[in-house]
């Protein structure tokens, strides 16, 4: 009888370890909602309300978490900004790529945390990223979008924001089979 208590008493011992786990996990869960809405907040500015808006419509439309493309658009938001766009603008953009990302994950059944890196680092000039997705820019390819734009002298005389409007609009034509 003496070892079915202690039976007994290690299977307790493991449920509330187990137990003691998952209420860890829950807190680091909130924990990472809270700063990742810090991030939202304060990247958006003014526009943090609207872009949650879009992005809870998204949400529903696509059967997300809101708070996970919440998490997306910050990333690109964050990445936007600092590359001398407006916040609006980047606002815009951010809501827009963070579509693409699900579409892109979908269609090449990628995670979408890989893609939302994948189409970052495209923005900044790491274009091989998207090559995997059927997009290729190239010097030349990006220099003939920045002339269709009436940018003359190509990549030595475009500004970095010209550039990251290049590279989005070559992907974006890109990948319509995906969207």
């Amino acid at each position: 009888a003496g070892g079915v208590g202690a039976g007994a008493a290690t299977g307790a011992a493991a449920a509330g370890a187990a137990l003691g786990a998952l209420g860890i996990k829950a807190i680091q869960a909130g924990s990472d909602v809270e700063e990742m809405m810090g991030k939202f907040t304060t990247v958006f500015g003014t526009y943090a309300n609207q872009v949650a808006g879009e992005l809870n419509t998204l949400a529903d439309t696509v059967g997300r978490n809101t708070y996970e493309l919440r998490g997306f658009a910050a990333t690109f938001q964050d990445t936007f900004v600092p590359l001398g766009f407006a916040r609006g603008e980047a606002a815009n953009l951010s809501t827009q790529l963070t579509q693409l990302t699900i579409d892109l994950a979908s269609f090449n059944n990628v995670a979408e945390p890989q893609v939302l890196a994948d189409l970052q680092s495209a923005i900044v000039g790491n274009h091989e990223t998207m090559r995997k997705y059927g997009v290729i820019i190239t010097e030349t390819t990006l220099n003939q979008k920045l002339l269709a734009m009436g940018i003359a002298g190509g990549t030595q005389a475009a500004t970095e924001q010209e550039k990251v409007m290049a590279r989005l609009a070559i992907i974006t034509a890109g990948t319509t089979d995906a969207q």
